[in-house]
């Protein structure tokens, strides 16, 4: 291996590090910052920590199955082919309000 190679390997792995780091972190953030909300809202509500744990799952689980959908190759197809049918209509409306 030649040393442009070897210096390019250890700056890799050193990045790949930190974004591991880094992701480790905000999890570690998020998970604090969810538990300090429960506190909080058990404090003011009442409920039960149990209850408002199921809550907030069930909360995470619908905003992962909207991210899901609205990533999917099959949504992004409606959404571009849906543009360009619009613009179609706008150009078709335009040309035909010229003539």
């Amino acid at each position: 291996m030649n040393v442009n190679t070897k210096k390019n390997i250890q700056q890799e792995i050193r990045r790949r590090a930190f974004e591991r780091f880094d992701h480790l972190q905000e999890t570690k953030v998020n998970l604090q910052n969810s538990r300090h909300t429960l506190d909080a809202l058990q404090e003011v509500t009442g409920l039960p920590r149990r209850e408002l744990e199921t809550i907030a799952e069930e909360v995470r689980c619908s905003f992962e199955a909207y991210e899901e959908k609205f990533f999917s190759v099959k949504n992004q197809m409606v959404m571009v082919f849906g543009s360009f049918g619009i613009l179609m209509i706008l150009v078709w409306l335009v040309i035909i309000s010229i003539f």
